[in-house]
């Protein structure tokens, strides 16, 4: 015997706590994110300095969400922004970032999170005190 299943409806729960309905059609017809297969090595990297991306990552949920956090974590990464795990106290919240235009590669990606949690104006003044330095 052969049994066919056909998807009838799909209810997509978030985790910031909506609820969709999504058209069978249109997940049938839709594509992985051009990131699925290499969001955990882009991860691996981000934190490979890892004092300097947690701080970072505390900074970037102060600047953009006006959040104080004691710690925060990358925890996912798209073609379109990142996902924060922020702590504070007992609250743990998981923050969104959106890139400013969709990032089409790995290597696009990397660069816009490096940008994101490491702006222009720090990069230049930690490249200015490191020449002083020598």
């Amino acid at each position: 015997m052969i049994y066919k299943l056909e998807i009838m409806t799909i209810e997509l729960f978030s985790m910031y706590g909506k609820q969709f309905k999504i058209d069978p059609q249109d997940f049938q017809d839709s594509e992985p994110d051009i990131l699925a297969n290499s969001a955990s090595s882009i991860i691996e990297r981000i934190k490979e300095n890892s004092d300097q991306c947690a701080a970072a990552l505390r900074s970037l949920c102060r600047r953009k969400k006006g959040l104080t956090v004691e710690e925060a974590s990358l925890i996912g990464v798209d073609s379109l922004g990142i996902d924060v795990r922020a702590f504070s106290g007992l609250e743990v919240k998981t923050v969104r970032f959106s890139f400013n235009a969709q990032a089409l590669s790995e290597r696009s990606a990397e660069k816009k999170i490096r940008r994101m949690l490491f702006p222009r104006y720090q990069r230049k003044n930690v490249k200015a005190s490191t020449e002083d330095e020598s």
